[in-house]
């Protein structure tokens, strides 16, 4: 919020210099020759006045808007990046998922901020591995946002994966 204010007041100086320029060139132009009644400048004064108000008012308050908005965003995004660590974390430290190529993604939308949506994606070699890392993700969630929602698009491709488990493991080096 400090920065918020602090942004808020640089445009409310600097929108009050650029209004302040033309009475001033005004003023520099307006000077007394010789002979002459010097004249002053003359602060603009009721409607045209009222209106300028309105406008500096109108441009800090949207300035304003936008600082919080971005702030809220910003937060939501490290939200989202605390979240999508942790989850990435609990399945590096289980030695039956660590190898398995899945990714998971967060995303926590700007207005809903209770509702945080992590897509799991990637390939295991059966539907209970893939249950697994559902249950391991939702176990690993709940305690610290329940309202979590979990997209399982974990696809299982049990030949593919029982063929490149073999030629890894088994064979220890790439065919050729």
């Amino acid at each position: 919020m400090n920065r918020a204010l602090r942004i808020t007041s640089e445009t409310f100086v600097l929108t009050l210099l650029l209004l302040a320029v033309p009475t001033l060139l005004t003023a520099q132009r307006l000077g007394a020759g010789p002979g002459q009644i010097p004249t002053l400048p003359v602060a603009p004064s009721g409607p045209l006045g009222i209106a300028m108000l309105g406008i500096i008012l109108a441009i800090v308050g949207l300035v304003g808007i936008a600082v919080i908005l971005s702030d809220i965003a910003r937060r939501h995004e490290e939200q989202a990046l605390y979240l999508q660590a942790h989850v990435s974390s609990t399945l590096s430290d289980r030695p039956h998922l660590a190898l398995l190529p899945i990714a998971a993604t967060v995303h926590v939308p700007l207005w809903r901020p209770a509702a945080a949506i992590i897509t799991l994606t990637g390939r295991v070699p059966t539907p209970k591995l893939r249950e697994t890392v559902g249950q391991t993700v939702f176990d690993t969630i709940w305690a610290t946002w329940p309202s979590a929602q979990i997209e399982n698009r974990i696809v299982v491709e049990p030949y593919r994966m029982r063929h490149a488990t073999a030629q890894t493991f088994v064979l220890g080096h790439e065919s050729k």
